[in-house]
């Protein structure tokens, strides 16, 4: 069972940035190759179904515009236009066709209209609409399905952990039919499992891990390898270069979901590492009327609520709006550590006709919190220190305000039934002003001394702007359809970072710390700005999906990419600046499907990606990129009618051209080693993964990992881990169980986070394996109204979250912790 719903992206500012900013070949491609697809593919007059001269002309009726074609499109069309949402097996309309439509329309005359001489009628079912076959020829009865809004992808209102599409490849695609792997973290989970932040989120996904810098951001690792996009409804940008303000302290309260790809994304990205890459989709406006409620309370003094309003604006619903407000405070299991954060949503999305849409939106958000940088000490041995929990070595004056503004802008346009044109623009503005006091130096097992305690001032800013365009549809060759992707992309960064510290300003105790110490007047020791002026990249590329038999396709593609990058650092007595550029990189990308069976596919595919470096050669010249090469095999399944994927990958990454030393030459380069491009590493293992309904009321979200990596070719660590951040088994795992019979308004919540053990190479510093369990039961109070208590870390596990320095870096999971939360949904 798949609920059809299109999504209207829309216009922008970004679109005359990117007329400045992008390489005219680009339009001068994109924009004719649009007008003659739209014109090759225009349905014929003779096809046009006139309008009926009905009674039905109620406030509800609108214009539609849909072409004659495979009656999975046109009801996906009338779904979108329409602003409702269908319930509808997409393998048992395979083959039938539609006539279209044309005119005004209600819901129901439109429905019956495009669905005449089908074989399938429109059917209401407690509020929500399913098609399904006439009598006598109907074999199955298909669930309901209500869904507020009109795209296809979304997971909001679907109360599942599954989604069988993701449009994280620029256009809506069955997982099963991706030759690569993707998670979708649905709009439900987050809710069940209460992920407010995205951090949050990503450390429950199947194969990703994190890092915390010294700093207090966070790094977060799939395959080994750094998540250096982050794609916003399908446009990307690089934020992997700013830590402290991309630390994903954000609020999840505005998206409808999380997908988590895996594997090298070059194809629609541009530069990158090969692990993978996120895209955060965000709420749309919904047609009907709708009213979200959620309070929350619970440990160390956490409170909440979020209000999320949203429906049409005029009466045939053309014009529809959505506002999120989200409030949030709390303290925390460390002394002294607080924080509260303000989210706020606005988006707007408007039919300029039955063939285009235009959306606009905003998001704020704004952190004020005392916060605890840079983690515990060790002893000398490296051994703990047994510290409490709760143990605070900064000072009670520690700031961290950030704040983040987000614009965007979309537009699709449909030319008909199968070829739409999307543009996309996003703008991100972020400050982070932070003064802290942290710890460093291992402890004397005998003297128990020598920690000193920092202090340090961060003023950092940055400026994103992201814009992407694209045609996509659909078209036969010898009777085989043919999916057909072209597009531009452009990501700039530009960012100012001033840093001061004051090292060893206070000897520090760290089993009797004390917060309440004075404020430095002055950093004399280190102060530097850097900035990134600016760091840019450019693309056009082109995805093609090829039926080469009825259960075979391939499906090929690749970019062009043009990167340019200037670092520079300014210091008291020193200075330094650092280039990178590419040009016209090509990064390909290439994979087979084959349909062993209607529910279960097999697959192969090898994609690249490319990353630019600054490290030079003994002539002077910059290092060519390193290249990371994703080889993937693996069988995935739509199961139990649709309700239920399953995955499972053998993968191998190989990256070349990384920096080494060129012990050779000498030390000519400023007293140092130059640079060769000759390193190598290699990430491989496996992962199987399953989500949405395994059986009737039971939801499961479960993913394992398997993972091996290391240095294959470097003068100095050839043989060695990789990436000491990723650990060889990891398992993600969440489930719900709603009860049957009198029982139904009860459902119980459990899952489990387990790793095994990491090892620091430089520190020696062991971390054991360790799982962390956690618990819900939630209760419908009424229709409207459902109460639930999640216990996070239910047996109160006491572990370091991933080993760190003796000196520093060592940071406790969080204890146990309750939280009750009210919602309600009008």
């Amino acid at each position: 069972m798949k609920t059809h719903r299109l999504r209207a992206a829309t216009p922008s500012s970004g679109a005359r940035a990117c007329l400045r900013a992008c390489p005219q070949p680009f339009f001068t491609v994109l924009l004719p190759l649009a007008a003659a697809l739209a014109a090759l593919s225009a349905p014929s007059p003779s096809y046009a179904q006139a309008a009926p001269a009905t009674a039905a002309q109620s406030e509800s009726a609108r214009v539609y515009a849909i072409a004659p074609g495979p009656l999975n499109d046109a009801l996906a069309a009338f779904a979108r236009q329409a602003g409702i949402s269908l319930g509808y097996s997409s393998s048992q309309l395979s083959g039938a066709r539609s006539a279209g439509l044309n005119g005004q329309y209600g819901v129901e005359d439109g429905l019956r209209a495009l669905l005449a001489g089908t074989g399938y009628r429109a059917v209401n079912v407690d509020g929500g609409i399913r098609v399904e076959a006439e009598p006598p020829s109907a074999t199955s009865t298909l669930a309901p399905v209500l869904v507020t809004g009109a795209y296809h992808a979304q997971t909001e209102g679907t109360q599942s952990y599954g989604s069988s599409m993701a449009t994280i490849g620029k256009t809506e695609q069955a997982l099963k039919d991706i030759p690569q792997s993707v998670t979708v973290v649905t709009r439900k989970r987050l809710d069940d499992q209460n992920l407010s932040t995205i951090s949050e989120v990503l450390e429950n996904t199947t194969g990703v891990t994190i890092s915390e810098v010294a700093d207090g951001g966070r790094n977060f690792y799939s395959r080994g390898f750094k998540i250096t996009n982050i794609q916003y409804d399908g446009v990307p940008l690089s934020r992997s270069f700013y830590a402290v303000g991309n630390s994903f302290t954000g609020s999840t309260a505005y998206l409808d979901r999380v997908e988590v790809f895996r594997g090298a994304q070059g194809l629609f990205e541009g530069a990158g590492q090969p692990g993978g890459s996120v895209n955060l989709v965000r709420k749309r406006p919904t047609a009907e009327t709708q009213v979200l409620m959620e309070a929350r309370a619970g440990s160390w003094d956490h409170v909440g609520g979020m209000l999320d309003a949203g429906g049409a604006l005029n009466a045939d619903g053309s014009l529809r709006a959505r506002a999120v407000l989200d409030l949030d405070s709390k303290g925390s299991s460390i002394d002294v550590v607080k924080e509260r954060n303000t989210n706020l949503y606005f988006a707007l999305d408007y039919d300029l006709s039955p063939s285009t849409t235009v959306g606009a939106g905003v998001l704020v958000s704004r952190l004020r919190s005392t916060p605890f940088f840079g983690g515990l000490p060790r002893y000398s041995d490296g051994s703990s220190l047994g510290l409490k929990r709760s143990t605070f070595l900064g000072a009670d004056w520690n700031q961290w305000d950030r704040d983040e503004t987000q614009v965007f802008a979309d537009l699709t346009h449909r030319f008909n039934g199968d070829w739409r044109v999307n543009v996309a623009a996003t703008y991100v503005k972020e400050t982070s002003l932070t003064s802290a006091l942290d710890a460093t130096g291992a402890v004397d097992p005998v003297t128990l001394m020598r920690p000193m305690r920092n202090a340090w001032n961060y003023d950092k800013s940055a400026e994103h702007i992201g814009f992407d365009a694209n045609v996509n549809g659909r078209f036969t060759v010898l009777g085989m359809a043919q999916d057909l992707t072209v597009g531009v992309s452009m990501s700039r960064l530009t960012s100012k970072d001033r840093i001061e510290y004051a090292s060893n300003y206070l000897p520090l105790d760290v089993f009797h710390p004390n917060p309440h110490v004075p404020k430095p007047d002055s950093f004399p020791d280190s102060q530097r700005t850097s900035r990134y002026e600016p760091h840019v990249q450019k693309g056009i590329y082109a995805q093609l999906r090829s039926s080469l038999t009825e259960d075979l396709t391939l499906v090929s593609g690749g970019r062009f990419s043009w990167f340019e990058s200037r670092y520079t650092t300014q210091a008291a007595t020193w200075d330094d600046v650092s280039t990178a550029k590419a040009s016209a990189e090509f990064t390909p990308m290439v994979g087979l499907v084959y349909a062993l069976t209607p529910q279960w596919s097999a697959y192969a595919s090898y994609a690249d990606i490319f990353e630019p470096q600054t490290a030079t050669t003994l002539d002077g010249s910059i290092l060519k990129p390193i290249v990371g090469a994703n080889y993937e095999v693996g069988v995935k399944g739509e199961l139990m009618d649709g309700k239920l994927n399953t995955s499972f990958a053998l993968y191998r990454i190989d990256q070349k051209n990384r920096a080494v030393q060129d012990y050779e030459a000498g030390p000519v380069c400023n007293g140092g080693y130059c640079s060769r491009a000759a390193g190598k590493v290699r990430s491989q293992g496996f992962e199987a993964e399953m989500s949405g309904e395994l059986m009737r009321g039971l939801q499961v979200a479960a993913g394992y990992t398997f993972n091996s990596n290391k240095y294959l070719s470097d003068p100095d660590r050839e043989g060695q881990t990789f990436s000491e951040e990723t650990p060889r088994h990891l398992l993600r795992l969440w489930s719900e169980y709603r009860l049957p019979g009198q029982l139904n308004r009860l459902s119980v919540g459990a899952g489990v986070n387990w790793q095994s053990a990491l090892t620091n190479s430089i520190s020696k510093v062991r971390r054991p394996s360790y799982s962390v369990w956690n618990a819900r039961v939630a209760y419908d109070v009424t229709s409207n109204w459902t109460a639930a208590l999640n216990v996070n870390n239910l047996f109160d596990k006491v572990y370091y979250e991933y080993p760190g320095y003796v000196e520093n870096r060592n940071n406790y999971g969080a204890p146990r912790s309750v939280t009750l939360t009210l919602r309600g949904r009008f």
